[in-house]
Protein backbone atom coordinates (compact mmCIF):
# COMPACT_ATOMS: atom_id res chain seq x y z
CA UNK A 1 0.00 0.00 0.00
CA UNK A 2 3.00 2.47 1.06
CA UNK A 3 3.88 1.86 -3.18
CA UNK A 4 0.68 2.76 -4.28
CA UNK A 5 0.47 6.17 -2.39
CA UNK A 6 3.83 7.18 -3.69
CA UNK A 7 2.48 6.73 -7.33
CA UNK A 8 -0.03 8.96 -6.71
CA UNK A 9 2.09 11.51 -5.01
CA UNK A 10 4.30 11.43 -8.17
CA UNK A 11 1.40 11.21 -10.44
CA UNK A 12 0.06 14.52 -9.04
CA UNK A 13 3.08 16.40 -9.46
CA UNK A 14 3.50 15.42 -12.71
CA UNK A 15 -0.19 16.58 -13.57
CA UNK A 16 0.94 20.12 -11.39
CA UNK A 17 3.95 21.11 -13.49
CA UNK A 18 2.27 20.36 -16.78
CA UNK A 19 -1.00 22.34 -16.25
CA UNK A 20 -0.32 25.83 -17.37
CA UNK A 21 2.44 28.87 -17.12
CA UNK A 22 3.60 30.62 -14.00
CA UNK A 23 2.24 34.28 -13.44
CA UNK A 24 6.16 34.90 -13.89
CA UNK A 25 6.08 33.40 -17.20
CA UNK A 26 3.07 35.10 -18.38
CA UNK A 27 4.31 38.08 -17.06
CA UNK A 28 7.81 38.09 -19.55
CA UNK A 29 5.74 36.85 -22.38
CA UNK A 30 3.54 39.99 -22.17
CA UNK A 31 6.91 42.27 -21.82
CA UNK A 32 7.88 40.09 -24.94
CA UNK A 33 4.70 40.55 -26.50
CA UNK A 34 4.45 44.29 -26.31
CA UNK A 35 7.80 45.03 -26.96
CA UNK A 36 7.55 42.93 -30.53
CA UNK A 37 3.92 44.79 -31.12
CA UNK A 38 5.41 48.42 -30.44
CA UNK A 39 8.56 47.83 -32.76
CA UNK A 40 6.72 46.51 -35.34
CA UNK A 41 4.09 49.47 -34.80
CA UNK A 42 7.02 51.98 -35.11
CA UNK A 43 8.48 50.29 -38.53
CA UNK A 44 5.06 50.73 -39.46
CA UNK A 45 5.00 54.78 -38.90
CA UNK A 46 8.27 55.42 -40.22
CA UNK A 47 7.32 53.29 -43.67
CA UNK A 48 4.10 55.37 -44.21
CA UNK A 49 6.38 58.85 -43.43
CA UNK A 50 8.92 57.54 -45.59
CA UNK A 51 6.07 57.07 -48.39
CA UNK A 52 4.88 60.54 -47.79
CA UNK A 53 8.16 61.86 -48.09
CA UNK A 54 8.88 60.17 -51.26
CA UNK A 55 5.41 61.75 -52.47
CA UNK A 56 6.21 64.84 -51.63
CA UNK A 57 9.11 65.24 -53.62
CA UNK A 58 8.01 63.27 -56.75
CA UNK A 59 5.48 66.17 -56.48
CA UNK A 60 7.99 68.70 -56.58
CA UNK A 61 10.22 66.98 -58.98
CA UNK A 62 7.28 66.78 -61.83
CA UNK A 63 6.35 70.11 -60.79
CA UNK A 64 9.36 71.74 -61.23
CA UNK A 65 9.69 69.83 -64.55
CA UNK A 66 6.46 70.74 -66.09
CA UNK A 67 7.26 74.78 -65.05
CA UNK A 68 10.62 74.09 -66.74
CA UNK A 69 8.55 72.97 -69.64
CA UNK A 70 5.73 75.82 -69.81
CA UNK A 71 9.24 78.04 -69.78
CA UNK A 72 10.62 76.91 -72.45
CA UNK A 73 6.73 77.16 -74.45
CA UNK A 74 7.42 81.13 -74.19
CA UNK A 75 9.20 83.41 -76.44
CA UNK A 76 12.59 82.97 -75.50
CA UNK A 77 12.88 86.92 -74.99
CA UNK A 78 9.84 87.12 -72.73
CA UNK A 79 11.06 84.52 -70.65
CA UNK A 80 12.50 86.63 -67.60
CA UNK A 81 9.93 89.57 -68.33
CA UNK A 82 6.80 86.77 -67.64
CA UNK A 83 9.04 84.96 -64.92
CA UNK A 84 10.63 87.63 -62.67
CA UNK A 85 9.47 89.23 -59.74
CA UNK A 86 8.18 92.37 -60.87
CA UNK A 87 5.13 93.52 -62.51
CA UNK A 88 6.50 96.61 -63.95
CA UNK A 89 7.79 95.02 -67.23
CA UNK A 90 4.90 92.53 -67.81
CA UNK A 91 3.76 95.36 -70.42
CA UNK A 92 2.48 92.99 -73.91
CA UNK A 93 2.98 89.91 -72.31
CA UNK A 94 -0.68 89.13 -71.21
CA UNK A 95 -0.90 87.91 -67.71
CA UNK A 96 2.42 87.01 -66.60
CA UNK A 97 3.20 84.20 -64.69
CA UNK A 98 5.72 86.00 -62.53
CA UNK A 99 8.43 84.24 -60.10
CA UNK A 100 6.41 82.60 -57.45
CA UNK A 101 4.01 79.14 -58.00
CA UNK A 102 2.38 76.58 -56.14
CA UNK A 103 2.91 72.74 -56.30
CA UNK A 104 -0.73 70.80 -55.51
CA UNK A 105 -0.33 68.71 -52.52
CA UNK A 106 2.53 70.48 -50.48
CA UNK A 107 1.92 72.34 -47.85
CA UNK A 108 4.50 76.19 -47.99
CA UNK A 109 6.35 76.51 -44.67
CA UNK A 110 4.78 78.70 -42.10
CA UNK A 111 7.39 81.20 -42.76
CA UNK A 112 7.27 81.62 -46.39
CA UNK A 113 6.38 86.20 -47.03
CA UNK A 114 3.87 85.04 -50.19
CA UNK A 115 2.48 81.63 -48.65
CA UNK A 116 3.69 80.09 -51.84
CA UNK A 117 5.79 77.09 -52.26
CA UNK A 118 7.77 77.72 -55.60
CA UNK A 119 9.68 80.26 -56.50
CA UNK A 120 11.78 81.25 -60.01
CA UNK A 121 15.18 82.68 -59.23
CA UNK A 122 17.25 84.75 -62.10
CA UNK A 123 20.58 86.01 -61.93
CA UNK A 124 18.92 89.55 -61.26
CA UNK A 125 18.38 92.97 -59.24
CA UNK A 126 16.18 95.42 -58.51
CA UNK A 127 16.88 98.72 -59.85
CA UNK A 128 15.71 101.65 -58.72
CA UNK A 129 12.75 102.27 -60.59
CA UNK A 130 11.64 98.72 -59.38
CA UNK A 131 12.22 96.90 -61.91
CA UNK A 132 14.39 94.25 -62.71
CA UNK A 133 17.38 93.91 -64.62
CA UNK A 134 19.84 90.63 -65.51
CA UNK A 135 23.52 90.95 -64.38
CA UNK A 136 26.32 89.42 -65.71
CA UNK A 137 28.36 90.07 -63.01
CA UNK A 138 26.06 88.02 -60.95
CA UNK A 139 27.93 85.47 -58.89
CA UNK A 140 26.33 81.87 -58.40
CA UNK A 141 28.67 79.10 -58.81
CA UNK A 142 25.79 76.62 -59.07
CA UNK A 143 24.46 78.09 -62.14
CA UNK A 144 27.74 78.43 -64.13
CA UNK A 145 28.58 81.84 -63.07
CA UNK A 146 31.20 81.41 -60.51
CA UNK A 147 32.74 84.54 -61.83
CA UNK A 148 30.05 85.71 -64.04
CA UNK A 149 28.80 85.12 -67.29
CA UNK A 150 28.80 86.52 -70.60
CA UNK A 151 24.60 86.34 -71.35
CA UNK A 152 24.76 88.00 -74.38
CA UNK A 153 27.83 87.00 -75.77
CA UNK A 154 29.21 90.70 -76.18
CA UNK A 155 32.67 89.81 -74.90
CA UNK A 156 32.39 91.20 -71.42
CA UNK A 157 30.59 90.98 -68.16
CA UNK A 158 29.22 94.53 -67.84
CA UNK A 159 25.70 94.57 -69.15
CA UNK A 160 22.36 94.87 -67.06
CA UNK A 161 19.59 93.99 -69.28
CA UNK A 162 16.02 92.39 -69.92
CA UNK A 163 15.70 91.14 -72.70
CA UNK A 164 18.89 90.93 -75.19
CA UNK A 165 20.38 87.70 -73.89
CA UNK A 166 21.03 84.47 -75.32
CA UNK A 167 21.84 82.39 -72.27
CA UNK A 168 19.84 82.54 -68.95
CA UNK A 169 20.46 80.76 -66.22
CA UNK A 170 17.35 80.06 -63.54
CA UNK A 171 17.30 78.59 -60.54
CA UNK A 172 13.37 76.59 -59.65
CA UNK A 173 12.69 76.08 -56.22
CA UNK A 174 10.31 74.20 -53.83
CA UNK A 175 10.44 74.59 -50.23
CA UNK A 176 7.65 73.15 -47.88
CA UNK A 177 6.92 71.75 -44.66
CA UNK A 178 5.84 68.16 -45.36
CA UNK A 179 6.23 64.63 -43.30
CA UNK A 180 9.66 64.41 -42.79
CA UNK A 181 9.84 68.24 -41.64
CA UNK A 182 11.34 71.05 -43.50
CA UNK A 183 12.25 70.14 -47.41
CA UNK A 184 13.39 71.51 -50.42
CA UNK A 185 13.78 70.81 -54.32
CA UNK A 186 15.99 72.80 -56.79
CA UNK A 187 16.70 72.33 -60.37
CA UNK A 188 19.38 74.83 -62.03
CA UNK A 189 18.26 75.33 -65.71
CA UNK A 190 20.70 77.42 -68.44
CA UNK A 191 18.33 77.96 -70.83
CA UNK A 192 19.71 79.18 -74.70
CA UNK A 193 18.57 80.63 -77.09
Amino acid sequence: MGNTRTRSIECGRRRTTRGGFSLVEVAVLSVLLLVAVGGLSGAVLSSLRLSRTTEESALADEAVRALAAEMRLTPYQSVFRAYNTTTLDDAGLGLAPGSAFDVTGLTPRSNDPDGRVGRIVFPSVELADGSEALREDFVDPRLGMAKGMDLNFDGDLLDEFKSDYELLPVRLIVEWTGAGGNRSYELDLLMVQ
